[in-house]
């Protein structure tokens, strides 16, 4: 079903970096990824009855799509929102600087490794105490987009200002992805 929906919106696209953005968000290691971050965080998706959500640095949204909820995912790529892969998605095109996520239960960013640890902690700071806080990163230095990769789980956790509740660590054929879940 998700690649029907990327195959939907790239026959219609005649951009091709646009093409290739689209499909990478829903590849192998990507579902991979989105899946695991479910099951780690769906003991505390049943801590609430009705959770407000946000996906920050979002991108195309497959992480919101698969939470299966009302779901904001933001990214600061314009194309993200215009595209609008998935219906059950609420995309907004907006810097992780500017956006403001005070008013969420649980907040996630797959996108850690690129973006600084002080971009990072600086939006964080702006969340309500309460709220649950899901990050990945990886090891994977081979992509120039990729400005802060950390070496493990342990210099992940260490680099970001929250109490961690829970670390993990996925093996994937190239590379490692980190999570922590913490508030």
């Amino acid at each position: 079903m998700i690649l029907e929906y990327a195959i939907e919106k790239i026959q219609v696209c005649d951009d091709i970096e646009l093409v290739r953005s689209i499909a990478n968000s829903v590849n192998r290691n990507q579902l991979k990824n989105k899946k695991w971050l479910l099951k780690h965080l769906t003991p505390y998706l049943d801590m609430y009855n009705d959770p407000k959500i946000v996906v920050a640095a979002g991108w195309h949204g497959l992480a919101a799509h698969l939470l299966d909820r009302n779901v904001v995912s933001f990214d600061m790529d314009h194309n993200c929102k215009k595209t609008h892969l998935f219906d059950n998605v609420n995309y907004k095109t907006e810097k992780i600087e500017d956006f403001d996520p005070s008013s969420y239960d649980i907040i996630i960013c797959t996108s850690c490794e690129h973006i600084s640890d002080d971009t990072i902690n600086n939006f964080l700071v702006k969340k309500k105490p309460s709220a649950v806080v899901v990050l990945q990163s990886n090891d994977y230095y081979n992509i120039p987009e990729h400005i802060n990769c950390k070496q493990n789980i342990d210099e992940f956790a260490h680099s970001i200002k929250l109490r961690i509740l829970d670390k993990f660590t996925l093996q994937l054929k190239n590379y490692n992805r980190f999570m922590l879940i913490g508030i």
